[in-house]
């Protein structure tokens, strides 16, 4: 499973290689992925490689890290609504009308 240099880094290959096993569905929402050392090996390329490709596809969200414990496939996020908006347009509130309306007021008298 060696990752070629033909297109792209090898960074974005190993990330590349990940995305591809979670969309064939090899790993699912909450699959552990493999070790830092054992994807290195697998995918013969140095550690920093997959730290960085793991770190890479950390901050987009598609996996998550547990301390101590490893790499996890994030789970995925709720689909978005097709609610149909509805025919009204949303009221809009204007800041100065409405402090100018609060100020205009009569205060409580004093008792």
């Amino acid at each position: 499973m060696d990752v070629q240099q033909a297109d792209g880094t090898r960074v974005a290959q190993v990330m590349g290689l990940v995305r591809h096993r979670i969309e064939r569905r090899l790993l699912t929402p909450g699959a552990r992925l493999p070790s830092i050392r054992a994807m290195a090996d697998g995918a013969g390329v140095s550690k920093s490689t997959v730290v960085e490709a793991y770190d890479r596809l950390h901050a987009e969200g598609v996996i998550r890290s547990r301390p101590g414990a490893g790499f996890y496939v994030a789970a995925p996020l709720a689909p978005l609504s097709l609610d149909v908006p509805s025919s009204e347009p949303a009221r809009m509130v204007d800041p100065v009308c409405m402090l100018r309306a609060s100020l205009e007021q009569d205060p409580l008298p004093f008792r």
